[in-house]
């Protein structure tokens, strides 16, 4: 055994100085090299996954979360909306390390949006483990998605038929050309939520969408949806709610609305805001001047005929009743002239014509007579009444939100969205910001 000892000892120094002992020490380490880099591939793609989980969620959480600012406003509402739905795409706040935080402004420094009401930052994290980056003394990562959504951006309807059911919610009667840049949208279930009736005019729309249907002469003859593509309407969507249900919505948020006790009497061609008992009459070929501000119609509505001349900026009707004072829609003739447009801030911005909510349905339709010298901007808005819109007024330069219980047309418009000044509108929807 001592003979055989210094022999071996021999045969392992020319084994180390031979190539084929350098080439072993090589491979070796390269194949550690190597498992190695297979490792920290494997963890960045899993970790590259589960932050794009964490996008969608963060994604849909703020959309969620700007969706409930649009209709609610409140900060709980807000939170709970983002948070029910990044718990709905797998990341539930405070479960299995999660932290789903909701911002409403945004507050993350730097961000364009920071601070800037009518947006909502949300933010997911997790702790997510390792798998071969332990090797390098990494044992976890902390995964961070984030986005932000607007609760500003305009909606893609302009009009709006809010009759959940019955015939006859979209009227088109006669010869008429209605070109609509926005969308259309009847909520009414019925076979026949949309007619056509006489004349062979054209309604086209960038969308027409339909809870119900609309009869099939119509819409074979003269009903197009998306006017470069020739579609006809959407029927059957999804029930939709009042686009504007969320101007004034909650009780004392809006005081300008609230009757006067004392009743402001309607005197000479230059008209202030107050509360006109029994609403306002016009009838003869002077020229009016309605100063900004609220004018409260405590029942009779505002009717003007012959060929007066209205003209108001920064105005809003709003049309109410009380038990002394019936209520009355808005009738204006084909032969006034009138220049309206709505105040374009406060809590009445783009609300031109504003039904009390709680006036029965059925009571009196206001009607636009039309001709080429009327131009309403800003919202015309009756959720419980009938609107008609007759004649041929001029409405190219005419930017405007229609909602109505029902709606019928006679003649020719086209209709642009309204918008503020700065961008958005009345009605917004949500969307992605970041």
């Amino acid at each position: 055994m001592t003979d055989l000892l210094p022999t071996r000892k021999q045969n392992l120094k020319r084994f180390g100085r031979a190539d084929e002992g350098q080439a072993l020490v090589l491979t070796g380490l390269a194949l550690v090299v190597l498992m190695l880099m297979a490792g920290l591939g494997v963890d960045v793609g899993y970790l590259r996954y589960q932050k794009q989980q964490m996008q969608n969620a963060a994604d849909a959480g703020a959309i969620a979360g700007a969706s409930a600012l649009i209709y609610s406003g409140s900060a709980i509402q807000v939170i709970n909306a983002a948070q029910n739905d990044t718990s709905a795409n797998g990341f539930t706040n405070g479960q299995n390390g999660v932290t789903v935080t909701v911002n409403n402004p945004p507050q993350t420094a730097g961000d364009p949006f920071l601070g800037r009401d009518g947006y909502v930052e949300v933010i997911v994290a997790q702790t997510r483990p390792t798998f071969f980056m332990r090797v390098g003394g990494v044992d976890t990562v902390n995964v961070r998605s984030r986005a932000v959504a607007s609760a500003l951006a305009s909606a893609s309807g302009c009009i709006y038929a809010l009759a959940p059911s019955g015939s006859d919610t979209f009227d088109a009667r006669g010869a008429i050309g209605i070109s609509s840049a926005c969308g259309i949208y009847i909520e009414s279930s019925d076979s026949a939520a949309l007619t056509t009736k006489g004349g062979a005019g054209r309604l086209y729309a960038s969308y027409i969408g339909i809870v119900g249907d609309c009869d099939d002469g119509s819409c074979a003859s003269w009903v197009v949806s998306q006017n470069s593509s020739g579609q006809k309407p959407v029927n059957n969507i999804a029930p939709f709610t009042d686009p504007l249900a969320n101007v004034c919505a909650i009780a004392g948020s809006c005081p300008e609305l609230v009757p006067s006790k004392t009743c402001t009497v309607q005197s000479g061609t230059t008209l202030y805001p107050g509360t006109y008992c029994g609403g306002i009459s016009i009838a003869d070929s002077r020229k009016y001047t309605f100063n900004p501000g609220v004018y409260i119609l405590l029942g009779g509505g505002l009717n003007a005929s012959s060929s007066a001349s209205l003209n108001g900026t920064g105005v809003t009707f709003y049309n109410t009743r009380d038990g002394a004072h019936p209520y009355g829609g808005v009738s204006i003739g084909g032969g006034v002239t009138t220049n309206f447009s709505a105040p374009t801030s406060g809590d009445l911005a783009g609300m031109l014509f504003f039904q009390n909510r709680s006036v029965p349905v059925g009571s009196s339709p206001s009607t636009f007579g039309g001709n080429s010298a009327q131009v309403y901007t800003g919202s015309l808005y009756f959720p419980t009444t009938a609107v008609e819109y007759k004649g041929t007024p001029s409405l190219s330069a005419f930017s405007m939100i229609l909602v109505g219980y029902t709606l019928e047309f006679r003649g020719n418009a086209t209709i642009q969205q309204y918008t503020f000044p700065g961008g958005g509108g009345p009605i917004t929807t949500a969307v992605l910001a970041e």
